[in-house]
């Protein structure tokens, strides 16, 4: 079988797939398929071209395509379909659970495939580790890598697009693109996140964060120690000019209200574990506000100071930034009781943790 990924990646070779077509797994559903890739190098993006089997008459769209690209699950081929990226007879198909005639010419047209940061993360719905789960309100443990919901040009699964594959349809009226999403985590950042799973839960959580009485705590390792064991940063924030990626503290009276307060937890002399309590919730606010305060986040691509000693020889390295979403507190949309959830530390975070506390014992 052929992949999308082969050809984004440069690995295919169209001459040697004609050569290979008549000697393709016979038992397989897609026997007798006309792979049309005489142009493909041609072609503005890298793409596949197929003509459907008509054995397949009657299949939905989504698993024909599972058929003929299996190493793509059911919902990253849904998320292309909904993208314009799948084509049939030239025309873009925008419902994946449409049926097939069998005949028609099938073009896929390859995107961008991102490799996480992060350590190894959930790649299918079954692998998410679920904290709660009613038929409200579902709350998961993110792992680091992953993006909460679906971005431009990456066609890897998002954390909203695996929830939609694993539960169904979730509310799409805050956002297409971001279905049961309320608020999001950066994606290199672990923890709990809550989603919604109908509208009015939807529109009651998102009250709740906009009215600022959801409790949220992050850890985060970063560089130096406070003076202050508890200290408040209280700076407005704005999209740097020209790097639309990251945020600043905003210049001459602009921005965005950001708060945050924050603990020292543990002191280690060249780094600390603090905690982090973010009374709003602009992006990336934690990571700003504790690089303004002169201690930003260990291993911060952004947002890092040249001036910050590396950590010692045989410190354990983390591929993203050291920040987990460790605990989130709300009221339940239907039931009003106050809900309390905590996401262990992932194993990257609790290695470095671990090896800090033996280096200051």
């Amino acid at each position: 079988m052929i992949s999308v990924l082969e050809i984004v990646s440069g690995q295919y070779d169209s001459r040697a797939a004609f050569a290979n077509n008549n000697s393709a797994e016979r038992n397989s559903p897609t026997d007798g398929l006309e792979l049309l890739t005489s142009r493909i190098h041609a072609m503005p993006k890298p793409s596949l071209a197929f003509v459907i089997p008509k054995e397949l008459r009657g299949e939905r769209l989504d698993r024909v395509l599972e058929k003929l690209v299996s190493d793509h699950t059911r919902a990253q081929l849904q998320k292309l379909v909904r993208r314009g990226g799948i084509r049939l007879n030239g025309n873009p198909v925008r419902r994946s659970n449409i049926r097939v005639q069998g005949g028609e010419r099938l073009t896929i047209i390859g995107v961008q495939v991102a490799a996480p940061p992060g350590e190894s993360r959930a790649r299918n719905a079954a692998e998410l580790r679920t904290l709660y789960e009613d038929e409200f309100i579902v709350v998961v443990d993110k792992p680091p890598g992953m993006l909460t919901h679906d971005a431009p040009g990456v066609l890897e699964d998002s954390l909203s697009a695996l929830l939609v594959e694993r539960l169904g349809p979730l509310p799409t009226h805050r956002g297409e693109d971001r279905p049961g999403i309320v608020h999001r985590l950066d994606r290199e950042t672990s923890g709990v996140i809550v989603a919604a799973r109908d509208a009015s839960t939807m529109d009651a959580l998102a009250f709740q964060f906009r009215e600022r009485t959801v409790g949220k705590r992050y850890l985060a390792l970063v560089h130096g120690t406070p003076v202050e064991r508890e200290f408040e940063i209280d700076l407005p924030l704005e999209p740097q000019r020209g790097r639309g990626d990251r945020e600043q503290v905003a210049q001459h009276g602009s921005g965005k209200t950001a708060q945050t307060a924050f603990v020292v937890e543990e002191a280690f002399g060249a780094t600390c574990l603090l905690a982090c309590h973010p009374r709003t919730g602009r992006r990336h606010q934690i990571r700003v506000h504790s690089a303004a305060a002169g201690h930003p986040v260990l291993f911060d691509k952004l947002y890092r100071r040249p001036d910050r000693a590396p950590l010692p020889d045989g410190a354990p390295l983390l591929r993203r930034h050291a920040l987990h979403a460790s605990d989130l507190e709300f009221e339940h949309p239907k039931t009003g009781e106050r809900l309390s959830f905590r996401a262990p530390l992932p194993a990257d975070f609790d290695a470095l943790l671990s090896w800090l506390r033996s280096q200051n014992s």
